[in-house]
């Protein structure tokens, strides 16, 4: 009973009874209550979704592996500007389609919408397995990225509508780290599935790492499509008690202010896209997703190529600093959520990343080398999740942080673009110029941020001297 009574007493002084409830008198409740309710959000959102993000990072960079697996003799990948070719495709359809994902994901519901696009990617993958030459690849990775544009902006807008602002943090760390663990064994994985080929020959292995992979998305996309959660707001939500959800809108409401589920409309674009702190974090993001992009495309050949480790060696070891960027990401977001600050970490984690490529890059003997891929990938996959959270901190207004996380993913496909194109053929095994491009855009992010931190910090002091109302909250403060 004392649990019904604390959910009911965050709305019992709302006026209207409108479906967000919001009231400016301090809000009770009990935290036993609060934390089962969190406890069943979690398990029904975060698992599946980073089940999901791990099979999408793997489709779209599963090209790695196939590349020392005979993909680029089979199809004639290897000839001039070919290979770049078909990793900056995937970008173009991915930039394109992410924000117009994201203005119909709240109308068609996240199950429907995720577990159709995954679907789709699926069969995309498995037809790359049946293909016999570039071009092909080339098409077929476009729609690729086309497909998986929706995905990872869907999750993290529908992530940031269930959780408070400094809550938001470990719960999206969780959903990409979860996806950074778990596609580090991809490698080996794939090493397994390469075997097939010796047994049925008429595929070689490369072929095989598709075919599979692609049954598996498909699968796993009608899995989800009975697992996960809609919006806090959604009717079709049925795993929360009437009074649960009552109360997650309610806090949600007291932490953001009254917030009602709008359109994206062109107003609401042309707002977020002149808001300068969506460009500066759109660029930090892009450092990271830079990073992310060229460890994931790149790592296997750097080691099998140019630290000279085997075929079967070079899988293993692109797993281990997979895993550490997960524990080193995790330590970090707790540590954020906990000390309210997101600007100093993301400044700590464009120092790691540096200064893990420069290891990676000028060093001669492998072994220091290897271990600065390990500092490298928990750099630029910290500088992620953080930018994520930040930017999420700083938004109000439903509609605004759906265009926004849009936005940001969005001119992260320029990222991908990057990746592909500053790693070139010509500069194999070591890739020396594309590890100072990955270096500069880290150093680019780390001033954004400084300078981010000293304009957010001027804002909040003019709001507490009164100079300014920040998005029509008075109680409202951006998170430093």
């Amino acid at each position: 009973m004392a649990e019904k009574e604390a959910s009911v007493s965050l709305h019992e002084n709302d006026n209207d009874h409108s479906s967000t409830p919001c009231s400016s008198d301090e809000v009770t409740y009990d935290s036993k209550f609060e934390k089962r309710v969190l406890r069943k959000v979690d398990v029904r959102l975060l698992p599946i979704l980073g089940a999901l993000y791990t099979i999408a990072m793997v489709d779209r960079s599963n090209i790695s592996v196939a590349r020392i697996s005979g993909l680029d003799e089979d199809v004639g990948l290897n000839v001039g500007n070919r290979a770049s070719v078909a990793l900056l495709v995937f970008f173009i359809g991915y930039m394109i389609f992410e924000l117009p994902s994201n203005m119909i994901i709240h109308r068609v519901g996240a199950a429907n919408w995720i577990a159709l696009i995954v679907f789709a990617w699926g069969l995309v993958s498995m037809g790359i397995g049946f293909l016999n030459n570039w071009v092909a690849l080339a098409v077929l990775r476009s729609f690729l990225g086309m497909f998986e544009a929706g995905f990872y902006p869907g999750c993290v807008y529908l992530i940031s509508s269930w959780y408070k602002r400094y809550e938001v943090q470990k719960r999206l760390a969780t959903f990409f780290m979860t996806g950074s663990a778990l596609s580090a064994f991809a490698n080996i994985f794939a090493l397994g599935l390469i075997q097939i080929s010796k047994t049925h020959t008429s595929y070689k292995g490369w072929r095989w790492i598709y075919i599979i992979e692609g049954v598996l998305t498909c699968v796993a996309a009608i899995i989800a499509w009975f697992v996960i959660v809609d919006f806090p707001d959604s009717h079709r939500n049925k795993f929360l008690t009437a009074d649960e959800a009552a109360f997650v809108k309610a806090r949600l409401a007291e932490d953001r202010g009254c917030e009602e589920r709008g359109k994206v409309t062109w107003a609401i674009f042309v707002e977020t896209i002149t808001d300068w702190k969506v460009w500066s974090f759109s660029l930090m993001y892009s450092a990271g997703a830079v990073g992310v992009y060229a460890f994931l495309f790149f790592l296997p050949l750097i080691l099998n190529n140019g630290m000279g480790y085997s075929q079967e060696l070079s899988f293993v070891l692109s797993a281990p600093p997979a895993l550490f960027s997960v524990v080193e990401g995790m330590a970090i977001s707790w540590l954020a959520d906990r000390m309210r600050l997101r600007g100093p970490f993301v400044v700590v984690q464009g120092v790691v990343a540096i200064i893990g490529l420069c290891m990676t890059g000028f060093l001669k003997h492998p072994v220091p080398r290897y271990i600065g891929t390990f500092l490298g990938e928990a750099g630029v996959n910290g500088l992620v999740v953080t930018t994520l959270a930040w930017q999420a901190n700083n938004l109000r207004g439903d509609a605004k942080r759906a265009c926004a996380t849009a936005v940001m993913i969005t001119i992260s496909g320029l990222g991908g673009i990057y990746s592909s194109l500053v790693f070139r053929q010509q500069d194999a095994p070591d890739y020396i110029p594309g590890i100072i491009a990955v270096m500069a855009i880290c150093i680019a992010a780390v001033v954004a941020a400084c300078i981010s931190m000293v304009l957010l910090k001027w804002e909040n002091k003019r709001a507490d001297d009164g100079n300014m109302v920040i998005d029509s909250l008075a109680d409202f403060r951006y998170t430093i």
